[in-house]
């Protein structure tokens, strides 16, 4: 009798050791290497394990993903692997705090399809057993501290889709690796320190590309042309590099293109007319580039068109009319040598405009009444330039306007009162460097979020309006060289 009792207490015993899931034994072994990890309060024996924080199960109870992105983790990935994880598709630890290196025996997570690692402190270089991960496919190592992987021992990649290794201490060539990688469809190499061609072979080996990101690196040569033949491109971003012999006419090609940006390089030469083709672009920017070239009209075409930032080349020529551009928000042409008037008919059915930027160029004549038209400008900056005559009364149809730069100009007239009574966002007003005379209208004090005021070289006459006190958030004020007699106001005479 004694010995069965023995043996009952025996089994009672054990029972909980039989009971223990591996892989939450696993998880719990990682979680005691972590620093503070309060977010992972659930990860305890006393919880079912598909029921942890970040946790997500199959129907038999086992772990499939980790879902820890933004989680407050502050640790290393030595302790990570185990043999338990049978079935773990996806690991996102994204977000948090992790440093050290990345262990070499993840890649014995043969399961994985997807791993995020972007955005902590992992150092080191990126381990090549990585790509023998059978099925991975979404691969994103951004925004750490990670350095060259032994890149002749990479193997190909035939299911990898997505690869991210932004903002990280890559040098080196282009990876070879990559074009090994045939179902690539986003590659972001953006803020490493790259140099070398682009390879022109990438619509042969990474025929499926619908991003591409080569930013932020020393890239040189030419663009290739064969580019055009990426027929899913989408977005094609080769800001800042040193990228030279222009841009090519064949980019106009590319059906799908909605983003186009080849800012801040050496290219030089014209703006094809063929980008006036790309039907579904949305946003143009290559300023910084040492364009030299006329504004094609065929841009006016763009109907998908956001954004056009053409600032900073030597584009000369008069301004086209884009009345086409129904969906443009963001217009900047600023410091360049466009010259003639400024058409009246330039944004006619422009609506969702918001930032106009013609500053710093030669445009002459009138300011368009039209121009007032454009009653969701938040921004607009025509100075320094050589326009003359009034400011338009219809300016006081911008309601939402919050900054006008019109200074270094030589317009003249008295300035609205309407443009006090109305724009009551405007947070900065500069009409300095021109010819404007009358007096300030005392209308001003309905500006209530007016924070710069810069009225100098003017000719304005009278007082200077005691409203000015009643700006309480007034932080610049400047009335230098103007024919106006002072009114005495402690509180504004230190800006004056």
């Amino acid at each position: 009798m004694g010995g069965l009792v023995f043996q009952s207490h025996f089994f009672v015993l054990i029972c909980p050791a039989i009971a223990i899931n591996p892989e939450a034994d696993a998880l719990l072994r990682w979680k005691s290497t972590l620093v503070g990890a309060s977010s992972l309060s659930s990860w305890s024996p006393a919880n079912s394990i598909c029921s942890w924080f970040g946790v997500a199960c199959d129907g038999a109870g086992h772990v499939t993903a980790l879902r820890l992105r933004s989680a407050g983790i502050n640790g290393k990935l030595d302790a990570f692997y185990s043999t338990t994880f049978q079935n773990l598709t996806r690991l996102d630890l994204s977000n948090n705090h992790l440093f050290g290196t990345i262990p070499a025996n993840l890649s014995m997570l043969l399961t994985l399809t997807f791993l995020d690692l972007n955005s902590n402190s992992l150092s080191g270089a990126i381990p090549y057993q990585l790509s023998k991960l059978p099925m991975i496919a979404h691969l994103d190592l951004g925004n750490n501290h990670l350095f060259n992987p032994e890149s002749a021992r990479f193997l190909p990649m035939p299911s990898l889709k997505f690869l991210s290794l932004r903002n990280n201490s890559l040098d080196g060539t282009f990876p070879q690796f990559i074009l090994n990688c045939t179902w690539m469809r986003s590659l972001d190499l953006s803020s490493n320190s790259f140099l070398g061609h682009i390879p022109g072979s990438l619509p042969e080996t990474v025929p499926r590309l619908s991003y591409l990101n080569l930013s932020y690196n020393g890239f040189s040569g030419a663009i290739p042309r064969s580019l055009s033949r990426l027929r899913k491109l989408r977005e094609l971003d080769l800001d800042t590099n040193n990228l030279t012999a222009g841009v090519p006419e064949e980019l106009g090609m590319i059906p799908r293109l909605r983003i186009l940006s080849l800012s801040n390089n050496l290219l030089g030469g014209s703006i094809p007319a063929s980008l006036g083709k790309l039907q579904m672009l949305e946003s143009l920017e290559i300023f910084n580039a040492g364009l030299f070239s006329t504004l094609p009209a065929e841009l006016g075409n763009l109907t998908s068109l956001n954004y056009m930032y053409l600032s900073q080349n030597q584009l000369h020529g008069t301004l086209p009319s884009f009345a086409k551009l129904q969906s443009i928000k963001y217009f900047s042409l600023n410091r360049n040598n466009l010259g003639g008037v400024i058409p009246p008919e330039l944004f006619t059915n422009c609506t969702e405009l918001f930032i106009l930027d013609l500053s710093d160029n030669s445009f002459h004549g009138i300011i368009p009444a039209e121009l007032g038209n454009l009653t969701g400008l938040v921004l607009m900056d025509l100075s320094e330039n050589q326009l003359h005559g009034c400011l338009p009364t219809s300016f006081a149809k911008m309601q939402g306007i919050e900054a006008f730069y019109l200074n270094g100009n030589n317009l003249s007239g008295a300035i609205p009162p309407e443009l006090f009574t109305n724009c009551t966002e405007l947070l900065v007003l500069d009409l300095s460097d021109n010819l404007f005379n009358g007096s300030i209208p005392t209308q001003i004090a309905n500006s209530m979020n007016l924070q710069i005021l810069s009225l100098f070289g003017n000719s304005f006459v009278g007082s200077i309006p005691k409203e000015l006190e009643n700006l309480a958030n007034l932080e610049y004020l400047d009335l230098r060289i103007t024919l106006l007699e002072r009114y005495h106001c402690k509180s504004i005479s230190h800006f004056v």
